[in-house]
């Protein structure tokens, strides 16, 4: 193969509907901030709440229709949910992002 070419690959449909809902729940920014938020680690939704300024109630909605596409993962200790970022796909959708906005907006 000549430098420069990419090899053709056919996407499997099964993961094509699985990434697609993936990217439909990341299209909005603050969904995007979350995890970027949570890639540093296992926050508390209060934490969540402070780093991105929204209302509790509406961090929690993003949270958990976040969690319900596996997007990110809970755990309670007590009456306290933390959230987490398990996936290695999604981290690696969010370094494309950060690479493409130093390729956008260089320094």
């Amino acid at each position: 193969m000549a430098t420069g070419e990419t090899e053709s690959v056919v996407l499997n449909p099964e993961f094509l509907q699985e990434v697609s809902g993936i990217v439909k729940m990341l299209g909005h920014p603050d969904r995007i901030r979350i995890v970027e938020f949570l890639k540093g680690g296992e926050r508390s939704v209060g934490e969540v709440q402070r780093h991105t300024g929204l209302s509790q109630p509406v961090t929690s909605q993003l949270l958990r229709q976040m969690k319900d596409r596996k997007i990110v993962s809970c755990r309670r200790d007590g009456n306290r949910m933390f959230y987490s970022v398990p996936s290695p796909l999604i981290l690696k959708m969010l370094n494309c992002l950060i690479e493409s906005q130093k390729l956008m907006f260089p320094e």
